[in-house]
């Protein structure tokens, strides 16, 4: 019998007690067809009126006890076992069979690897161990700001203000933190109080096989972690297996098949993408992600979608499609496509857009959602449907099994959504899972010499002491320097030491720069950072030296996102305002606020040590790159753009009420303004009111 059958509530009707007997059969004989078959018919339950105590039943064998209904009714055996289930100190929370065994694992202070499907509910067994009251420091690393600020609202409207949610290094720890950072914000921490238990999600991204170039920055904060001596609890998709064994790393791993919600896929292998994109978004009426493999590709379908008369107009996208012409530019297709109910989520959205059409979407207010791969870095959404329209990310290579899985597992959402409907315009990926290494802890030779000088010389291997025994030797630039300049080649960051010492002369005037560069010291610093701390590659956009100077220096000229735009239209003629808004938005994201401080201080520590071991006072770039971090604003202008809220909307408050210069100041003050006392307008108003509800 085909599962689909199961999904047919007249079906259901006509056949009660044969599905149900056919369900029973079937947990028995493949117990993952049998759980499936049970959740399609869970969504249609109330056609099943006469059967609720077999129903009750097969959800108890079945391990799905959250979905149990009326459990006063329960038998006495299947009570305990549904009691058994539920999370201390969360007792309106039930967990599944498999929930329950981690749950147990950790509860017993085991370290356990889990890896499961994006429906098992991983997120909430975090939540589970919060509330378990075992522990006061607890840090959570996830892969990027917009999961920080899911996370943060999750934590925060469950446990606050039972303990403190950190998402700086800046901001004071009080009796009970948790934690909540990327890899490079855990590693800004100068003393960071040793956690009690830690987590690290997307714990795939440790494996270099995936060609992440924050692989080994999010090793050597695993490391750190793990040095620490914490319980820890890594979490992440199904993946084949881990590549360390026990007597390396001290774990239980859980790897499950186990899902909360059924998916039905659909194969459609021939006749044009577009079209049959067209005609399957034409069928739809509940919310659809649909992926596509760049930018480009997305706005492209969304025009189609368009031109075909495929649009679902709502008022909150309207307004909101509005603002956007307002304060970022009056052509911007984002705009355009909003006002048809369709909205496009990639990279290049400012932080606090990108979650206003998450919102949106998940309200119901955007009825099509196309995503690049922005999709598969965890974000929830609410979606029944999701169309694979490619089958790549960006030029890369067609995806793996692996990332297939990871986009096809976000459609569906438990007791909203039981059966998520995928459609795949393209083959199916025949690779299998991935193999995950840990090379933080197995130090494989391909291990760059950024991570193993991270680690304690007591854990380096024989193969590693000896690539590093160069840097234990030299005497130009200190260990310690080295240490600090994390995920910069050690072997690029000596030679920059040494280039800088042999020509004292000529690198002391434009090197020696404190508060603010003129432009020739903005130019050697550009060229130092580029041709020596990224090796000459390039990066985001940024292919030489002599560019970055050139994007650093036109915009320090203008210092707001208008003035990089209208420079950018006028450089080129032939960008439409789209390319021209969204190439400078990546140019500030990626470069202004994230690498260019960075490498800039990577370039401090390594020219104050040059300068001291002669005898001469080195320059001070803490000031400049603070300023760059946060793009000339105030401080709580990029702050609040992670917490939501965009940075016009901060300035309009700031000129009235200045917010301060801290993190938690801003947010004390966020927390005590009157919105009333501002010329807001209702998307505006809105907008505050939802980041100040969760803060």
């Amino acid at each position: 019998m085909p599962l689909a059958q199961f999904s047919d509530p007249q079906w259901l009707k006509d056949n009660a007690f044969r599905a149900l007997a056919e369900i029973s059969y079937l947990l028995t004989q493949n117990e993952h067809a049998g759980r499936e078959a049970l959740i399609r018919t869970l969504e249609f339950r109330s056609v099943l009126e006469g059967y609720q105590t077999i129903i009750t039943a097969l959800v108890q064998r079945a391990g799905l006890y959250p979905y149990t209904s009326n459990p006063e009714k329960l038998s006495t055996a299947d009570l305990l076992n549904f009691e058994f289930h539920k999370v201390v100190g969360l007792d309106e929370i039930v967990l599944h069979s498999v929930q329950g065994q981690v749950y147990r694992a950790l509860l017993d202070g085991a370290n356990v690897i889990l890896s499961a499907p994006t429906s098992f509910g991983k997120s909430l067994l975090i939540d589970a161990m919060v509330a378990s009251s075992r522990f006061a420091r607890i840090v959570v690393i996830v892969p990027t700001i917009a999961l920080i600020d899911e996370t943060r609202r999750r934590l925060s409207e469950r446990f606050s203000p039972e303990f403190k949610i950190i998402t700086h290094p800046t901001q004071e720890a009080t009796a009970r933190n948790i934690y909540v950072l990327t890899q490079e914000r855990f590693l800004e921490f100068p003393n960071m109080e040793k956690p009690d238990f830690f987590v690290l999600d997307e714990f795939y991204k440790l494996s270099p096989s995936r060609g992440d170039e924050r692989t080994f920055v999010l090793n050597e904060a695993f490391y750190k972690l793990f040095k620490s001596g914490s319980q820890f609890f890594l979490i992440g998709p199904k993946v084949k297996d881990i590549s360390v064994d026990q007597t390396q790393l001290s774990f239980r791993y859980f790897g499950t098949d186990f899902a909360t919600v059924a998916t039905e896929v659909t194969w459609i292998n021939s006749g044009d993408e577009m079209q049959n994109a067209l005609a399957i978004c034409a069928s739809l009426t509940e919310p659809t992600l649909i992926f596509c493999k760049s930018a480009p590709s997305a706005y492209e379908l969304a025009q189609a979608l368009i031109q075909e008369g495929t649009i679902t107009k709502t008022q909150a996208a309207s307004e909101f499609a509005e603002w956007l012409r307002e304060n970022f530019h009056p052509d911007w297709n984002l705009a355009k496509f909003l006002d048809a109910g369709i909205a496009v989520h990639h990279g290049a959205l400012p932080r606090a857009v990108a979650y206003q059409v998450l919102r949106k979407f998940n309200e119901g207010d955007i009825h099509f959602l196309l995503c690049t791969s922005t999709i598969i870095e965890g974000v929830n959404t609410a979606a029944k449907n999701i169309i694979i329209y490619d089958n790549r990310i960006a030029n890369q290579k067609s995806f793996d099994l692996f990332t297939f899985n990871n986009i096809k597992g976000r459609a569906g959402r438990m007791f909203r959504h039981f059966v998520g409907r995928v459609f795949v315009l393209n083959y199916q990926p025949q690779q299998e899972l991935p193999l995950v290494d840990i090379p933080s802890i197995t130090q494989p030779s391909t291990t760059p010499e950024s991570l193993l000088i991270q680690l304690e010389q007591n854990d380096l291997s024989d193969q590693s002491i000896e690539r590093l025994r160069y840097l234990y030797a030299q005497d130009t630039l200190p260990i310690e320097i080295i240490r600090s300049n994390s995920g910069v080649d050690p072997g690029q960051q000596l030679n920059l030491a040494l280039k800088i010492a042999e020509d004292l002369a000529k690198y002391y005037p434009l090197l020696s720069w404190t508060g603010y560069p003129n432009n020739q010291q903005l130019f050697a610093t550009c060229s130092l950072m580029f041709d020596y701390l990224l090796a000459g590659r390039a990066r985001d956009g940024v292919g030489s030296a002599k560019h970055l100077y050139g994007k650093m220096k036109g915009y320090l000229k203008v210092k707001t996102l208008a003035g990089l735009v209208k420079a950018e239209l006028a450089y080129n003629e032939k960008a439409s305002p789209t390319d021209a808004l969204e190439s400078s938005l990546i140019f500030l994201r990626r470069w202004v606020e994230f690498h260019f401080p960075r490498y800039l201080m990577a370039l401090d520590r390594i020219q104050r040590s040059v300068f001291a071991k002669a005898g001469l006072k080195g320059g001070d770039y803490s000031t400049f790159a603070a300023m760059t971090k946060h793009l000339f604003m105030p401080v709580s202008c990029t702050l609040l753009e992670e917490y939501g809220l965009p940075f016009q909307v901060t300035l309009k408050l700031e000129a009235k009420n200045p917010l301060g210069e801290s993190v938690d100041g801003v947010l004390k003050s966020l927390k005590q303004i009157n919105l009333a006392q501002f010329k807001l307008s209702p998307v505006e108003y809105e907008m505050a009111k939802d980041v100040i509800a969760n803060i």
